[in-house]
C-alpha cells in the first residue's frame, strides 16, 4: 500500500478550501489578503495542515503580515507591522497547535517560551529557514501603518484670544490657611495679703490684731 505523504495531502486540503497557494520550501503563502488579524489566520490554517510538521503559513491582512511555523515541540508565531514581532511556544508531548486553536481560539500564554523584537536566538531563525521562511523580510508587503495624531493645538480666535489659557482652566487655588495666634495666658493674680501670722512666744497662729505693731510677740506673750 502507498504510503501517502502528509505535505502533498496539506497542498490538496488548502486547494480544496479554495485557497490560493504559493509554495517555498515547506512554507504555504497565502496569495490573497484575510480577513481580521493575520496571525489569528495563520494559526488557524496551520491547525488544518499541522501534519505535515515542520510547515509554515504566512498571511497578510489589512493592517500587518504574519506567519505561523509549526516544528514539534515548538510554534512560532510572528508578525509585521510597525515593527516585527516574533513570539514562541512549547506544547506538551503529543499536543498539536490545532488542539489549542480549536478549543480556545489561540494558544495559552502559560506556553510561551519567549518573544523577541530586533534579534532572535540562533535556534529560532534556523527554524524558520529549515521551512523556507526568512526573517528578515516579510513573506508580503507589510501595509502602510496609520500615522498617529499629533494633539490639536486650540485656535485663536478673530479677536486674538486663544480660548482660555491653562491658568484659567486650573481649578481656583485653596487661599492659605489662616494661622490663629494663641491666645496669651492670663496674668498670675497677686495672692492675698495675709490676715494671720505664727507667734514664736506661743507658737499658736493668731490673726493681725493680736500683735502689737511692730512686735513679732502676741498681746498675750507680751504680758
Amino acid at each position: 500500500m502507498e504510503e501517502t505523504d502528509p505535505f502533498a495531502e496539506a497542498v490538496t486540503r488548502l486547494s480544496d478550501e479554495g485557497l490560493a497557494l504559493e509554495i517555498t520550501g515547506r512554507t504555504f503563502r497565502l496569495v490573497d489578503p484575510v480577513r481580521g488579524d493575520a496571525g489569528a489566520a495563520a494559526l488557524r490554517l496551520l491547525g488544518m495542515v499541522q501534519a505535515a510538521a515542520p510547515v509554515a503559513i504566512a498571511t497578510h491582512g489589512p493592517t500587518q503580515v504574519a506567519a505561523a511555523v509549526w516544528a514539534p515541540p515548538h510554534l512560532y508565531v510572528v508578525r509585521w507591522a510597525r515593527n516585527r514581532w516574533v513570539v514562541g511556544y512549547r506544547l506538551a508531548a503529543g499536543s498539536r497547535p490545532n488542539d489549542h486553536v480549536r478549543s480556545e481560539g489561540r494558544i495559552p500564554g502559560h506556553l510561551e517560551t519567549g518573544h523577541w523584537y530586533e534579534t532572535v536566538p540562533d535556534e529560532v531563525s534556523e527554524t524558520f529557514d529549515g521551512v523556507g521562511l526568512s526573517l528578515a523580510s516579510a513573506p508580503f508587503p507589510v501595509p502602510a501603518q496609520p500615522v498617529s495624531e499629533a494633539p490639536v493645538s486650540p485656535r485663536r480666535s478673530a479677536s486674538g484670544s486663544s480660548g482660555r489659557s491653562s491658568a484659567e482652566k486650573a481649578p481656583p487655588a485653596r487661599p492659605a490657611p489662616r494661622r490663629i495666634a494663641p491666645k496669651p495666658a492670663p496674668a498670675a493674680k497677686a495672692p492675698p495679703p495675709p490676715t494671720s501670722k505664727v507667734c514664736p512666744g506661743c507658737n499658736m497662729r493668731r490673726t493681725l490684731t493680736q500683735f502689737a505693731p511692730g512686735s513679732d510677740l502676741c498681746v498675750d506673750c507680751r504680758e
